[in-house]
């Protein structure tokens, strides 16, 4: 069992925090790898490349024209209906979305708020794809969702399948003024960023770098460093319309130095979140690589003997097999179970405390609460449990 049990550890530490590091001792190793990329013109070794966003399905053909990428950008629904006009406007910043709804000016007390874009593939029903703005900010505090129903998306308008009527593309007066271009600022990028991404069967690979107003971009093509995106110098950020009435904040880099030295590449960035930021124009992400020291941040697997788990106060402390000198993890009421009915012992209506007092109400000799969790961790707390296994 303690060979196996290695094993586990083992895998652990490949998985542990957003980037799927080799193992711990190599965290400070490979956020150097990444802020040396651009100097000794090498890629970091595959196996510290973070793990990148998953694009989400786009609907079966003759839909695939509605997808995530292809609604980036704002779009405006106007029409009159019993003497009355009504604006509907839908924003749309990388898997996110805001949408506004307007009767004769005045704001409606409905279609207004913000949340998770999501998109619904409904062709195995032979109807158009539903997307849905699912909400967090909705005015009132009230959990609801909007729908819109679409059959094609074009670069200047999409069509409304339930309705029957188009929606264009359009920019705000100062185009500045749309939903999170705000977050697009030099302060919120400083760092070292990581994005890759297909093209034509070849594998593109870009570390960006940017301090103060100093940026380097260093870029592969299947391995081979770029002629293009490859140089270091002073970067800006400046409004640039792409098409018309496409109008994205745009990160600009004055290359100094390096094989792009004279010329300026541009990065479209329709916002930033705390840990990635969506490129508009080649529609893909790109991760905050950060060096961390915590070997508790993130999804990781650990394993538990039954007497490895101890109640507190609220809750319960976990000694992980293997890692007695770390700090305990703490389970407590504020621990997400994502999917309890596939957890061993829970039972409906249990919490995460409940649960694990389940486990621990059984006889020793079934080791109680022993198994494989895979979980998320913040510091020393158990932020959400995916699963618990056994092990061979």
């Amino acid at each position: 069992m303690a060979a196996c049990l290695a094993a586990v550890l083992l895998c652990a530490a490949c998985t542990m925090g957003p980037r799927s590091s080799r193992a711990l001792a190599e965290e400070t190793d490979a956020y150097g790898a990444f802020e040396s990329a651009y100097q000794r013109q090498i890629m970091p070794d595959g196996d510290l490349l973070p793990e990148m966003p998953e694009a989400k399905p786009a609907p079966a053909s003759p839909y695939g024209s509605v997808t995530e990428a292809n609604l980036q950008g704002r779009w405006v629904h106007r029409y009159k209906e019993g003497g009355v006009s009504f604006e509907d406007i839908l924003t749309v910043n990388g898997d996110r979305a805001l949408i506004e709804s307007f009767s004769d000016g005045e704001r409606s007390t409905v279609w207004n708020g913000a949340g998770d874009l999501n998109i619904e593939d409904r062709s195995y029903r032979g109807v158009c794809p539903a997307i849905t703005v699912c909400e967090d900010t909705w005015e009132g505090g009230v959990v609801e969702y909007c729908a819109i129903y679409i059959r094609w998306v074009e670069e200047d308008r999409f069509f409304d399948g339930l309705t029957l009527d188009e929606w264009i593309r359009e920019a705000p007066e100062d185009p500045w003024d749309q939903y999170l271009y705000d977050t697009v600022t030099l302060d919120s990028l400083q760092g070292i960023w990581y994005s890759d991404y297909m093209e034509d069967g070849v594998l593109y690979q870009d570390v960006l770098s940017i301090d103060g107003d100093s940026a380097t971009l260093f870029e592969t093509a299947d391995g081979t460093p770029g002629s293009i995106w490859n140089g270091a110098g002073t970067a800006w950020i400046e409004m640039v319309e792409h098409m018309e009435n496409q109008f994205f904040p745009e990160l600009m880099i004055r290359m100094e130095s390096g094989a792009s030295a004279g010329s300026t590449a541009g990065i479209c960035v329709s916002r930033v979140d705390e840990n990635r930021f969506y490129d508009a124009l080649f529609k893909r992400w790109f991760v905050r690589i950060e060096q961390d020291d915590d070997w508790s941040e993130g999804n990781l697997l650990f394993a538990i003997y039954g007497g490895e788990v101890e109640a507190i106060d609220g809750g319960y402390a976990f000694a992980p097999y293997g890692m007695d000198d770390q700090e305990k993890l703490i389970l407590d009421a504020a621990t997400e179970l994502v999917h309890p009915e596939m957890l061993d012992g829970w039972e409906e209506g249990n919490d995460a405390v409940q649960w694990i007092a389940n486990l621990m109400a059984r006889d020793p000799e079934t080791m109680q609460a022993s198994g494989v969790y895979d979980v998320d961790v913040t510091g020393s707390h158990i932020d959400r449990v995916y699963g618990l296994y056994w092990w061979d």
